[in-house]
């Protein structure tokens, strides 16, 4: 739709000029074809970010609240955001993302279920495991960095910060359809994901804690 590019278009502008938003690896992900991108996820922020780096549809899973809420749920729809119910039965989102990616669509998930609170990686969810091996599309991983600094956590609105999109060499995936498979894919998506981030660390902070990245 003619909207969605519009605001497609003023969000690339918003970006360039208040974030000074970078794009590397680009070249990992899939020109055409089935894709799932699997990145970190520490900010609202995250999905736009991710998606306005690539020529291509990236879709979501999202909170279901999100489709709901005035104006940006809208949009949501529009960009075809698949709605996840933390309680619910979420296996028709499930299956329209199979779909999707069998039509040759791209799929993007944050693995860890919900936003981050620490700067590495925290634990996975096995869905994108299963999501690969069943669809057979690869997964390339992906960091992003300084979101969470343009728009932090309890934060109504965000401000101007530095943010670098990294995406990453895809993950081979075994066509094992088993839970032990899945979650085998997911933990190495999220290795590779760690890996990188702490590739940019400061270094131990006093209490042991990850520290931001120097930059960004």
């Amino acid at each position: 739709m003619l909207i969605v590019r519009v605001v497609r278009f003023m969000l690339h502008v918003w970006f360039r000029i208040f974030h000074a938003v970078q794009y590397h690896g680009t070249e990992h992900v899939p020109k055409s074809g089935p894709c799932l991108i699997a990145a970190n996820h520490p900010s609202y922020f995250d999905p736009l970010v991710l998606s306005l780096g690539l020529d291509r549809l990236v879709r979501f899973f999202a909170l279901a609240e999100v489709l709901e809420a005035p104006g940006i749920g809208w949009f949501a729809r529009k960009w075809g955001v698949l709605p996840v119910y933390p309680k619910g039965n979420n296996e028709p989102s499930v299956q329209k993302a199979l779909r999707v990616l069998a039509r040759g669509g791209c799929i993007g998930i944050f693995p860890e279920g919900r936003r981050s609170f620490q700067y590495a990686m925290g634990p996975v969810k096995a869905g994108i495991g299963r999501l690969a091996v069943q669809s057979g599309a690869p997964v390339v991983p992906c960091v992003i960095y300084g979101t969470w600094k343009a728009w932090p956590h309890r934060t109504l609105l965000p401000h101007p910060a530095k943010i670098v999109v990294q995406f990453l060499p895809p993950i081979p995936v075994e066509p094992l359809d088993t839970r032990e498979n899945h979650e085998e894919v997911a933990r190495r998506v999220r290795e590779a994901i760690v890996a990188e981030q702490l590739r940019h660390r400061v270094g131990p902070a006093p209490d042991g804690a990850l520290r931001e990245a120097p930059d960004y």
